[in-house]
């Protein structure tokens, strides 16, 4: 639901964003989609680390570059703060800009409790500015496609959501002890918990965590935890989520169960497979093999087309897009604060039995 408090009015001007963190989130998502963002001119980014601040000025041709977030907002005339710094800056980091009178669009997770998502969202009602959190996978848009096909009852009634969050292993930021993921609450599930959480909260709403089971499998020594197993129930239906960092691919892999029909979501892979629809006879049961085999096939070549094409990994594009033209039209965030909060709701209660 909406908050009731005014925001400042909406303009058909650009929209001058301030972006503060400059690592590989900032440069791959963020700057790379505001630069295609019709509406949107990024006016100065900041990074604690001066000298990657002024690189990644020159790599984009940003003319302001900061070391100090106090002295970007106070030199700098932005209507949109975008925040791609750690999680535990994220707070004091969000407060600052809407004090200043600034917009907010912040990654996930939006806070670490709900004691800092409510002191949040209070300041995004005090200072009448908007607070927009990247819960970007929901807008991929074979994920977008699924919801659609969902919402309209083409699976018919909504029964379980499973998901399979995989992370590879080998990745920099698992491998560097030092990282800051490591430091989350629930050690470096508190980095990939989000993205589960807030897919099955849009299909299923409230929901409320039953069973967590942690086991360490790895020889990571700095990982309290690598394999992560959680059950959620609602009124709407059952959620699971299985998260691992014992992988080679990195992928995320929805089960979505109707009473008609059920969806496989392979999201990095951009492929939207229909099982279960025919009756159990092996005659259903071969054309439903038929129908997959040649989804799998369609899915595959709409892989290589996108990645030609440069389409791949959508969700922060369409969701930054969607925010921009909010601020500029006065209607709804993407994601609201409510729906963002729910999320930070699971995630403590979660990880604090990690």
């Amino acid at each position: 639901m909406r908050r009731t408090v005014k925001t400042k009015a909406a303009s058909a001007k650009p929209v001058r964003v301030g972006i503060v963190g400059c690592g590989q989130i900032a440069q791959a998502r963020h700057i790379s989609s505001l630069l295609k963002i019709k509406g949107a001119e990024i006016v100065a980014i900041c990074d604690k680390n001066e000298d990657l601040a002024r690189r990644v000025s020159e790599r984009f041709h940003i003319s302001n570059y900061y070391a100090d977030f106090s002295e970007m907002l106070a030199k700098e005339k932005m209507d949109m703060v975008d925040i791609c710094t750690a999680p535990q800056t994220h707070l004091a980091l969000c407060v600052s800009a809407m004090e200043a009178g600034c917009h907010v669009l912040v990654e996930k997770p939006m806070a670490l409790s709900l004691k800092e998502a409510d002191a949040m969202a209070e300041a995004a009602k005090a200072n009448q500015v908007e607070l927009c959190v990247v819960h970007n996978e929901l807008f991929e848009p074979v994920m977008m496609r699924a919801r659609s096909m969902v919402s309209k009852g083409d699976i018919g009634d909504l029964v379980a959501v499973h998901i399979t969050d995989l992370t590879p292993k080998s990745y920099d930021w698992v491998m560097d002890k030092n990282h800051w993921a490591h430091k989350l609450p629930g050690g470096i599930f508190g980095e990939m918990l989000p993205h589960p959480l807030y897919l099955a909260v849009a299909f299923l709403g409230h929901l409320e965590p039953v069973a967590v089971h942690s086991r360490k499998l790895g020889g990571y020594d700095w990982l309290a935890a690598d394999e992560l197993r959680i059950t959620l129930e609602g009124k709407n239906g059952i959620a699971t989520i299985a998260s691992s960092i014992n992988t080679l691919e990195d992928n995320v892999l929805i089960d979505i169960l109707g009473t008609k029909m059920g969806l496989r979501v392979s999201l990095w892979n951009s492929v939207l497979i229909k099982f279960g629809i025919g009756e159990n006879r092996r005659v259903s049961r071969g054309l439903e093999n038929l129908r997959q085999g040649f989804s799998i096939l369609v899915g595959t070549a709409l892989v290589a087309l996108n990645l030609a094409l440069g389409r791949q990994h959508r969700g922060h594009y369409t969701l930054i897009q969607g925010f921009v033209k909010s601020l500029q039209s006065g209607s709804e965030p993407p994601v609201t604060i409510e729906e963002a909060r729910e999320v930070v709701r699971l995630y403590e209660a979660i990880t604090d039995q990690i």
